[in-house]
């Protein structure tokens, strides 16, 4: 099984794309979920929200500057 790519603690961003709406800037990768089929998936978290949203590895990117 392979490792996921952003580990708890990691700031990453949202790639947009059609109509998903999130508030633009940087997340908190709160834990990665358990990987049993399909896409790795992502607990994070944006500081201008008071709940966590739920995202596949594909729809997020490193953060390398802030």
């Amino acid at each position: 099984m392979a490792q996921p790519k952003f580990s708890a603690g990691q700031r990453v961003s949202v790639v947009r794309s059609g109509a998903f709406s999130a508030p633009p800037g940087a997340y908190r990768v709160v834990q990665p979920l358990p990987h049993e089929r399909g896409a790795q998936q992502y607990r994070v978290r944006n500081d201008a929200e008071a709940y966590d949203r739920i995202l596949d590895e594909a729809r997020l990117e490193a953060v390398l500057h802030e």
